[in-house]
């Protein structure tokens, strides 16, 4: 999250104040109404885009940047966070703060973007399949699903145990599209996640995931499978697969209690390379 700085106006004052009280007198061309620490980043944004500060190189040391501009080490550091926020530099322990590229940009992706991260196979994990058959998917499914009720579709149910553990981690609800539903057969006999199953059985691509998360309390069938009291806090992970055309191919629904799931992820900012 950005930090937001608020500007305070001072009585009497002809400019802007620095962070020392001092009032700055704006050099020719900067804009006399912004921060200080706005008119340092512009500053320092045009020595990198001019050369003064070639991409691959360091800016200079803090307290060289202070005297140079006249500022108090907090300004500068403001300045500078401007600067690592739009991608511009990057700061590194024990080396300094160096020039990444000249273009500035916010974006960010998420690193589990690679669906090979996501299909990674928990090879000690044992699965218990409870059901395995086709089903007219109710109301609440095909919402869901984005189908019409009474639509037929493969179902799997099953609970996950890892090894040297009694009690279930996970609770799997799955429904597979009924164009692939002669994935049925095999279904708790190839040791491969149903995803990977349906590519290869059907020499189609999954393209496409998107991921929900809930925080539930655990009820019903689901709360008596995993061996809990009703009520008891769950995540639940919805996963909606999809391949060529945007079409929906399977659906995952896993709940997992409060105490045996922790969800990591790392976001990676989408830079420019430098040429």
């Amino acid at each position: 999250m950005k930090k937001h700085t608020e500007e305070l106006v001072t009585e009497g004052a002809t400019g802007p104040l620095d962070d020392d009280g001092a009032q700055y007198a704006p050099s020719q061309g900067e804009d006399a109404s912004a921060p200080r620490y706005k008119a340092i980043y512009e500053a320092l944004l045009e020595g990198i885009r001019s050369g003064v500060y070639p991409v691959g190189s360091l800016l200079p040391p803090e307290l060289e940047l202070c005297r140079l501009y006249d500022a108090s080490r907090h300004t500068i550091r403001e300045a500078v966070r401007m600067l690592t926020e739009s991608g511009i530099v990057s700061r590194r322990a024990g080396v300094g703060t160096r020039v990444e590229t000249t273009k500035a940009t916010t974006r960010y992706t998420q690193q589990i973007s690679k669906l090979s991260d996501l299909f990674e196979y928990i090879k000690n994990a044992t699965l218990h399949l409870k059901l395995v058959r086709m089903v007219k998917v109710g109301k609440r499914a095909s919402e869901l699903l984005g189908c019409a009720p009474d639509s037929e579709w493969l179902r799997i149910v099953a609970i996950k145990l890892l090894a040297g553990q009694s009690a279930p981690v996970a609770h799997s609800d799955v429904f597979v599209h009924p164009d692939y539903s002669a994935v049925r057969s095999d279904v708790g006999k190839v040791k491969l996640p149903l995803s990977m199953l349906i590519e290869q059985k059907f020499s189609q691509r999954i393209h496409e995931v998107k991921q929900e998360f809930s925080a539930v309390p655990i009820q019903g069938e689901t709360a008596k499978a995993l061996k809990l009291k009703p009520g008891t806090p769950g995540l639940v992970i919805t996963r909606k697969y999809y391949g060529s055309r945007d079409t929906l191919m399977l659906v995952t629904v896993t709940t997992f209690p409060y105490k045996k799931m922790k969800y990591s992820m790392s976001l990676r900012f989408d830079w420019d390379k430098p040429s």
